[in-house]
């Protein structure tokens, strides 16, 4: 079903996005769940008033319009845990003797390992992302390899 646009809003087409003001299209990568509501909006504006919608059609896309929220919500959720577990291991850390090993590529595209051998100085969350310092640098807590 394709929806047009006559603002300047963003609408969801198959699976591109189009934008009206300036007429360019971009590749979606996915429809969150305000996007499945317009769609499900705009069918019901633009349904047949002779012939409506099977409303066993209609309670099916509600039912996996609430599937959608729930999950949403649980992979936030899951996110916050997850976050609070690496807070809590990287805070562990602090005042002990690791091992970061970390992989750099040069311009070539050449990688090499680096070790760096420290005390855990402080730990960060960053973007959702934990860091620990060793001898002032700041590194993912999946970068340590070793715990003394």
């Amino acid at each position: 079903m394709a929806v047009s646009s006559t603002s300047s809003a963003t609408s969801a087409t198959n699976d591109y996005q189009y934008s009206a003001s300036n007429k360019t299209r971009t590749v979606a990568k996915n429809l969150d769940k305000n996007a499945f509501l317009q769609l499900l909006v705009t069918q019901l504006k633009n349904q047949d008033p002779s012939s409506p919608q099977d409303s066993s059609q209609f309670v099916a896309q509600m039912a996996q319009f609430s599937m959608l929220e729930q999950l949403t919500n649980l992979n936030d959720e899951i996110t916050k845990l997850k976050l609070s577990q690496d807070m809590s291991q990287a805070s562990a850390l602090i005042g002990h003797q690791v091992k970061i090993t970390s992989v750099s590529t040069d311009s070539n595209g050449n990688s090499t390992n680096s070790e760096v051998s420290g005390q855990v100085e402080k730990v960060t969350v960053t973007d959702d992302t934990v860091q620990v310092y060793v001898n002032g640098t700041a590194y993912g807590l999946d970068k340590v390899t070793e715990v003394k």
